[in-house]
């Protein structure tokens, strides 16, 4: 009995060790890991191509740029930096254009993106520098559309303005004026500079370029034109 007392009492000891061990990891895990909210403005467009490989002339729209991210450290200059963001991008078409839209077409459709970034914070002065690359993935959650003309959506003409969808298949949307701009998903690169006051506060200047071709088919057809976003901004933060 007395051996299997000892026996017990020894594999509680251990479990106790364990558990203090997985503790102590979770603190050091946890002091590693800070927070920030940021807000900006960025300024967002579209590069596209038809069939022929003609690009379309399209200009930037502004929109705001609001984010919650996480700064795991893994030492004093470098982190992995992970962030929630919901942006407000598209473009604008002075004219008219080839690719199908109407004159003087402008889209300003809303995302919900996930940038992970890999960071490099030297310090440099009374703060340190904020360099930034990574790949982000995003989802499509809908618009708006406005054209002084007319606007070609499938084989029907409509005029004036209308919602966004975002869609594999273009062949079918939720209604007569709603146009089917992109697929949902989208990913890219994304790179950002900037300089951290009081490991704080910060400015940064940020970069998006997307790689995913967010071209619709049309039910079977395949088009051969291509869609990408792109865009840069200026965003303020706030580490906690």
């Amino acid at each position: 009995m007395k051996k299997i007392y000892h026996r017990k009492a020894i594999m509680n000891y251990k479990k106790l060790l364990s558990l203090l061990a997985l503790i102590n990891v979770a603190e050091i895990c946890c002091a590693q890991i800070e927070w920030d909210v940021r807000a900006g403005l960025n300024y967002s467009n579209i590069s596209a191509k038809d069939q022929d490989g003609r690009k379309a002339s399209t200009s930037s729209v502004p929109g705001i740029y609001l984010g919650l991210g996480a700064a795991i450290h893994f030492s004093e200059e470098f982190t992995l930096s992970p962030a929630l963001v919901y942006a407000k991008r598209g473009f604008k078409q002075k004219g008219s254009s080839h690719i199908g839209w109407g004159d003087d077409f402008e889209a300003k459709v809303s995302y919900i993106e996930l940038p992970v970034d890999f960071l490099y914070s030297p310090k440099i002065g009374p703060g340190m520098l904020l360099l930034a690359v990574g790949p982000y993935v995003g989802y499509g959650a809908g618009g708006r559309w406005t054209t002084s003309g007319t606007v070609l959506i499938g084989d029907v003409v409509i005029e004036g303005k209308g919602d966004i969808a975002f869609q594999n298949d273009a062949s079918h949307s939720a209604d007569m004026n709603t146009h089917v701009f992109a697929k949902p998903w989208d990913y890219g690169a994304h790179f950002k500079i900037g300089y951290a006051l009081f490991n704080q506060y910060s400015v940064s200047f940020d970069m998006q370029q997307g790689i995913a071709d967010l071209q619709p088919r049309w039910a079977d057809y395949r088009p051969e034109s291509t869609v990408r976003n792109r865009s840069f901004g200026v965003s303020v933060g706030y580490r906690f």
